[in-house]
């Protein structure tokens, strides 16, 4: 017997349930809990995808691949926190195409037209910006190099960040703000943003 949306929760408001409430749901062949917990993350996706690649229907079919197998593999997934999950795998898979060569062109055009317009260094290989970027992590207070790398390496959010540390949101938000400022002047603005298009090689 499928469990219903109304029988879990009667009386609240189904915009209002959680993650883990519609998940449960989800494995149960729910697919009105599917559909939500679509709803509620596919825009977020499909930007966090589209703005590395720029390319509207390679991010639509990353996202679209991705809510599928969320789907198809309902029964059998063990998925703790579905944000850092979705987040994850919308990063495998931007990587995943990035590395086929299928856009990379087009890519780096436009991070080679930003070194243009900001006379930065256009000779820097993966290896080198990701070199810069450690050291440029390394020189944050411990903890605030903690939390931005928990936001943008893991991708928690700042309510998990907060339970995982023990603080307030308000405290992840702002130290996240405080190593972003420091992170992109020393950077520079190309090379800050092929920074994040080549992130998932963080050592962290």
């Amino acid at each position: 017997m499928l469990l219903k949306l109304g029988s879990v929760m009667p009386g609240k408001d189904p915009q209002l349930w959680t993650d883990v409430q519609l998940l449960e749901l989800v494995k149960t062949d729910d697919l009105t809990a599917f559909e939500m917990l679509y709803n509620r993350y596919w825009s977020k996706l499909y930007l966090s995808a589209y703005n590395i690649l720029r390319d509207q229907q390679a991010s639509e079919d990353i996202v679209q691949e991705i809510m599928t197998d969320l789907w198809v593999k309902r029964s059998s997934s063990r998925i703790e926190s579905l944000h850092s999950y979705l987040y994850a795998s919308i990063r495998y898979k931007v990587f995943k195409v990035i590395r086929s060569g299928k856009i990379r062109e087009g890519l780096f055009d436009e991070i080679e037209k930003l070194a243009v317009e900001n006379e930065a260094e256009r000779t820097l290989t993966e290896k080198d910006i990701n070199k810069m970027l450690d050291q440029a992590l390394s020189r944050l207070p411990e903890k605030c190099r903690e939390i931005f790398l928990l936001s943008r390496k893991e991708h928690l959010s700042t309510k998990e960040i907060a339970e995982r540390l023990g603080i307030s949101p308000k405290t992840v938000e702002s130290q996240i703000t405080i190593a972003l400022r420091r992170l992109r002047p020393v950077m520079g603005e190309v090379i800050f943003l092929a920074a994040f298009v080549f992130s998932s090689n963080f050592h962290g």
